[in-house]
């Protein structure tokens, strides 16, 4: 397994069990007729609740890295997330127990 690991700098180091994440861009689906729905940045019922995709940017000191680590993809639960800016980038503070899987 290859991982890709992020060699940028950032200037927020997250606490305790938490971890930055960079999420990916929210896209817009085609329907099996062609039509595009566009993708909405929130929730408002645990039915919607779909999850999200993102890359590990940092970890808190309290997080098992033998679970999780700089540069894995991982799937996380559609929250509203603490959110934190660097220029044009957006990352997202959740907690370890965010985090549904690791994808491969």
């Amino acid at each position: 397994m290859r991982r890709r690991f992020l060699h940028r700098k950032i200037m927020l180091q997250p606490l305790r069990d938490r971890i930055l994440v960079e999420p990916d861009p929210t896209r817009d689906d085609i329907t099996a007729a062609g039509i595009i729905v566009k993708a909405r940045e929130g929730i408002h019922t645990s039915d919607e609740q779909l999850g999200k995709k993102g890359t590990v940017v940092a970890l808190g000191a309290e997080v098992d890295r033998d679970q999780l680590k700089a540069g894995d993809r991982i799937l996380f639960g559609e929250f509203n997330y603490p959110e934190y800016f660097e220029g044009a980038r957006r990352y997202l503070v959740l907690q370890d127990k965010d985090v549904c899987a690791v994808l491969e």
